[in-house]
């Protein structure tokens, strides 16, 4: 082997590590944990979120309304009974007005006989009939209006009871599809862990394999001493004059040799090591992949595939869980037409007290009237003893009078008593109902919420049907790449090794040469005269 030779196969060698290396230093961080997610790493992220769609705050706002209101209602039955208590009082003035009415008749039919002398009292009679019946007009219309408000509270009831129904059926379903969402995310999340983990591992493997780039250097350094070592040597070409100066250049020579074989003993350490580093490592890499692609086929057969046994099938059970989502949504509708409801009759139990009162006050002037009759009506019985006999009628007339009037003294008491504290009583039940519509719509704008992911989660898990891969797109591809670029590094490895016998021989060769003129001269040793030879050696480090 003459030196260009082998300066030429240190470089041949030399730019065939550097490509293998350039090609390394491209693949590694391509293989790296990329942001281009897998079907895999977005049906994980799908998995994890319709499990955390698991309301925590579902329980907090589906209180039992029933047991939360029930005291309420049991005030309201108090004052029903209060309104019974006043049905009963009205009936009493009903009935008083009826008999005033009917004395009032009789009395005049007595003055009526009584010819011109019972005109007066029977003008006054008259208008005490007028009155009487007036009174039992509005008494009438108020026995009609509370009989409306009760309607309206009986009503209320029915109404709350809707919303007790419609938000227990709200509670029932939140409670299925949480269930049903468990016992997927139960049935499935252990393998996606699993697989997970053994993918993830496949990055450090890689980083372990990527150290092997940390070699080049050293490589390099290598190289370039073989090349600076031989191009010393190219400097000089034997001046075959005498065997002395042949002797001086073979002597000058095998120092190079020597020095040459030291550095290819290095550089082969170097890239033996880097070899047995680079297939352990990328060893380690292969067997992930083979793993991590049995547990994804595993995976595929068990959930991603339309004859799964049972409900392992993630989609099938995904559209179950949505279908009774929408159910549970349109009950969010139901609730919130029946509060609306329940809103609106409690502000018209109010009203409705409130005009029962209006119609009460309009019997107080016409007691104040029949008072009034009442008294001039014994004035003329007292001074004209043509009636004298209807006395006994004017003290039944005074003690139905006085009879109505303490019956409205009771309807007042009840009256105000029931507006006031009905009013106070609904008036919170109103905020109170409206804080929990506010609630209700908040927990139905996050089941919303959790229904749009699901939505979009199925669209994900039916890619994932289509095409369900753990690693990135062209991974396995870059990893051939990888796979094939070890093997050409062996092969140079064996290439170098091969070169490094031939330099091995050749320096036996020259030191035959050596012998050989050494011995024609009768030599026994032989060193360097000519000085540039030996500043050349001290170039070579």
């Amino acid at each position: 082997m003459n030196v260009t030779t082998a300066l030429s196969q240190i470089t041949s060698i030399n730019t065939k590590f550097d490509s293998i290396f350039a090609q390394l230093e491209s693949l590694f961080p391509q293989l790296a944990y990329q942001k281009h997610k897998t079907s895999f790493q977005e049906l994980k992220e799908t998995i994890d979120s319709i499990g955390s769609s698991i309301s925590s705050n579902s329980s907090a706002i589906m209180t039992d309304f029933s047991a939360k209101y029930t005291p309420i209602f049991d005030k309201l039955n108090e004052k029903i009974k209060d309104l019974k208590e006043l049905d009963k009082m009205i009936a009493e003035v009903k009935e008083d007005s009826e008999q005033m009415e009917l004395i009032a008749l009789n009395a005049m039919v007595i003055s009526v006989k009584s010819g011109e002398k019972g005109l007066a009292f029977s003008k006054i009679t008259e208008n005490l009939q007028r009155l009487s019946k007036d009174m039992f007009i509005y008494s009438d219309k108020l026995s009609g209006e509370e009989a409306q408000l009760l309607e309206e509270i009986n009503q209320l009831k029915t109404i709350f009871s809707g919303i007790i129904d419609s938000q227990r059926s709200i509670s029932s379903k939140d409670s299925e599809c949480n269930d049903d969402i468990q016992r997927m995310v139960s049935n499935v999340g252990p393998s996606i862990s699993e697989m997970s983990a053994k993918v993830d591992s496949i990055y450090p493997a890689i980083e372990n394999t990527k150290s092997v780039l940390g070699e080049k250097t050293k490589l390099s350094t290598g190289f370039n001493s073989l090349t600076k070592a031989f191009n010393e040597l190219n400097k000089y070409n034997p001046v075959r004059t005498c065997n002395e100066d042949e002797l001086d250049y073979i002597t000058f020579a095998i120092s190079v040799y020597e020095k040459a074989l030291d550095f290819l003993s290095q550089v082969s350490t170097a890239i033996t090591t880097v070899c047995s580093s680079f297939a352990g490592n990328w060893q380690e890499v292969v067997e992930i992949m083979e793993n991590a692609d049995t547990m994804r086929m595993d995976f595929e057969s068990r959930f991603l595939n339309n004859h799964a046994f049972g409900n392992n099938n993630i989609a099938r059970q995904v559209s179950n869980i949505l279908e009774k989502y929408k159910a549970m949504i349109s009950e969010f509708g139901n609730y919130q037409l029946v509060q609306k409801d329940l809103q609106g009759t409690c502000q018209n139990i109010t009203s409705r007290a409130k005009t029962i009162y209006t119609v009460f006050e309009n019997l107080r002037p016409v007691m104040s009237r029949l008072h009034h009759v009442r008294i001039l009506q014994q004035i003329e019985v007292s001074k004209n003893d043509a009636i004298t006999s209807v006395q006994d009628s004017v003290t039944d007339m005074d003690n139905l009078i006085n009879s109505a009037n303490a019956s409205l003294d009771g309807i007042q008491a009840i009256l105000e008593s029931f507006i006031q504290e009905t009013g106070n009583m609904l008036a919170n039940f109103v905020v109170s109902i409206n804080k929990d519509n506010e609630n209700m719509v908040t927990l139905r704008n996050d089941k919303e919420l959790t229904f749009g992911d699901l939505n979009n989660g199925q669209g994900i898990i039916a890619g994932a049907f289509n095409n369900f891969a753990v690693f990135p797109d062209d991974f396995q591809k870059k990893c051939v790449a990888v796979q094939q670029n070890l093997q050409d590094f062996m092969r140079l490895n064996t290439e170098f090794m091969s070169f490094s016998n031939e330099l091995e021989n050749e320096k036996i060769a020259l030191s035959g040469r050596k012998s050989s003129i050494m011995n024609e001269k009768g030599l026994e040793s032989w060193s360097i005269r000519n000085s540039k030879y030996i500043e050349s050696l001290s170039q070579i480090r």
